[in-house]
């Protein structure tokens, strides 16, 4: 009896002591994209816990393309966000303040997905191929497929969120779409082509920060804490990521809404080969995006060749938690 007492009185301390430090997190909005095997570390994070390991109390916001997310942030509506690619380009050359804080993913992992009548590039001409959004980095991608393979004459369709993408292709509105896996799988399995994925773009050498943490410098200066304790959550979620199979399975499922094991498992080995365990922001990951961005038109020659590669991003706060020991410890 005395034990059973004991026993209670423990677990009603620890759901006080619980309690406690849930009240007195942070509350921050945090807007992501997209729902693929990309964000696989932030769900890992959230249903972990392991936001609130650290304070912070924070509401997943879906938005369906980067530069939404930019223009959110911009907007005030949030002061870290996930993001990479061109709009963080784009926003500090049109005078933004949002800048990578930590890298999650430094290269290319979209794919061209198209009918099985389309076998080849040169068969893109004529065709429709379908992205989330003008200037978003599934746009980026297909520009730079255009450039690899010297193709031209595609039509470029808006198409939205992953699941409207999906319909426009099943529907026959498209001929093809870029997305990424677990969707990628899925579509293969259902007689889709990939026409061209990340095997092929590193084969290329091609190397871009598509996916990581961003945050508003004017943010991030007076909340330093809340930056830290957004990167910290994230690498313990991919952490966890490659620690138990079964639990990321059963994450990626609940969030992509894919219960196909074979899918869930492609998925995953796919996932464990892109995810960095060093989040540091490296310059060649963000320099080809510049350079892209001149070449077509997207942004200012003249102003991105007089911006330092460094005004794009802040190691700062990775740096500070390397000097802790946090990195050591949680892959040791």
């Amino acid at each position: 009896m005395k034990r059973r007492i004991q026993s209670l009185l423990l677990a009603v301390l620890m759901i006080g002591t619980f309690a406690s430090c849930a009240l007195a997190a942070t509350k921050i909005s945090f807007p992501y994209t997209p729902i693929s095997a990309a964000s696989l570390p932030w769900w890992m994070a959230k249903e972990a816990r392991y936001f609130e390991k650290h304070g912070l109390d924070v509401d997943m916001v879906y938005v369906g393309a980067s530069p939404v997310i930019i223009q959110a942030m911009l907007g005030g509506q949030a002061g870290v966000g996930a993001g990479g690619g061109p709009p963080l380009v784009t926003n500090i050359l049109q005078g933004g303040d949002v800048v990578e804080v930590a890298t999650t993913v430094p290269y290319a992992i979209q794919s061209l997905i198209v009918k099985s009548d389309i076998k080849t590039t040169t068969d893109l001409v004529g065709k429709k191929v379908g992205i989330s959004r003008l200037g978003a980095i599934p746009h980026y991608t297909l520009q730079t497929i255009f450039k690899l393979y010297n193709v031209q004459g595609v039509n470029v369709v808006q198409t939205g969120t992953t699941t409207q993408a999906i319909t426009s292709l099943s529907q026959g509105l498209v001929d093809g779409i870029i997305t990424s896996a677990p969707f990628t799988f899925r579509l293969m399995k259902e007689g889709y082509r990939e026409l061209v994925g990340p095997k092929d773009f590193r084969k290329a050498g091609i190397e871009f920060l598509i996916q990581g943490l961003v945050a508003r410098k004017s943010f991030a200066a007076k909340n330093r804490e809340i930056v830290i304790g957004m990167i910290k959550a994230t690498m313990e979620g991919t952490r966890q990521m490659f620690a138990n199979e079964k639990q990321a399975k059963t994450v990626l499922a609940k969030y992509t809404r894919q219960t196909d094991p074979d899918v869930l498992d492609q998925t995953y080995r796919f996932a464990l080969d892109v995810f960095v365990k060093d989040p540091t922001v490296s310059p060649a990951s963000i320099r080809p995006i510049v350079q892209h961005a001149v070449q077509w038109n997207l942004v200012d020659a003249k102003a991105a060749n007089s911006m330092p590669l460094a005004a794009y991003y802040d190691n700062s706060y990775v740096e500070e938690i390397k000097k802790s020991g946090f990195f050591a410890e949680l892959w040791k």
